[in-house]
């Protein structure tokens, strides 16, 4: 794999921080194009943009932070050094959400409309970001036979393995492409649609993803950490939508 870019002596730059760069402009263009003939919008992610990116920062380095107390506890100089590339992913996402929720309801704006708008855009920047990963050698799979299958020199197998990174990258880039076409559909109309399918349909491919994955984990009756998240994620959008879309019962007289 490729994990550095380029060196100009002291200076490093790292492939997965370059792709996240890229993720990151990716999910503002997403983001730009489907807000852009809406000026109120406008007007809101450009005044709360930047205090959402932070919040997803903090509390994606919070989370890895706490999986890794261990080590933390022992280092508390470099709780603050994120760039060892420990940053949580799940972290990232419930910092975004939460951070959104937070300002649409203090500026009266639609909720449901704007998680339509982000899953669509994050999903955007993961094409990147896990391509990023596959040029870093993190987030590799298992052992495989497949003819597509990769060498990567850092992870423990000396055999060729799935390449998870770009399954991911092409699944992400697929719900993006359906998602965005289902925004301007009939169905986009009603607002959360697209959020619901959009987390339902990525945690699941995700859940299948992670029984391919070969790097370490923690694991819990038998699954994976991150299949874990994807089930409490995917429970927990079934309530709201359950409990968003429940008919009162009917009353006959």
């Amino acid at each position: 794999m490729f994990p550095i870019l380029l060196q100009f002596g002291s200076i490093t730059i790292y492939a997965l921080w370059i792709f996240i760069a890229l993720g990151f402009f990716a999910t503002l263009l997403v983001l730009h194009r489907l807000i852009q003939k809406d000026r109120s919008k406008l007007t809101f992610i450009a005044n709360h943009s930047l205090a959402i990116f932070f919040a997803g920062l903090i509390v994606s380095r919070l989370a890895f932070v706490i999986r890794n107390i261990d080590y933390f506890s022992k280092h508390l100089s470099e709780i603050f050094f994120i760039w060892d590339k420990g940053l949580s992913i799940w972290g990232a996402l419930i910092g975004i959400t939460l951070a959104l929720i937070y300002f649409c309801r203090k500026n009266h704006e639609n909720t449901l409309r704007w998680l339509d708008i982000l899953i669509i855009s994050i999903l955007a920047g993961f094409v990147w970001g896990n391509i990023g990963a596959f040029l870093d050698g993190r987030n590799y799979g298992k052992e495989t036979n497949l003819p597509w299958g990769v060498i990567i020199e850092s992870s423990r197998y000396a055999v060729p393995i799935h390449p998870t990174q770009i399954y991911a990258a092409i699944y992400c880039l697929l719900l993006t492409i359906i998602l965005y076409q289902l925004y301007f559909h009939e169905i986009g109309k009603k607002a959360g649609r697209i959020a619901y399918l959009g987390v339902i349909a990525y945690t699941t491919l995700r859940f299948i993803d992670e029984f391919l994955r070969g790097d370490e984990s923690n694991y819990f009756l038998g699954l994976r950490e991150a299949q874990i998240y994807c089930l409490l994620a995917i429970i927990a959008t079934g309530v709201v939508w359950y409990v968003r879309h429940k008919k009162k019962p009917i009353i006959n007289y």
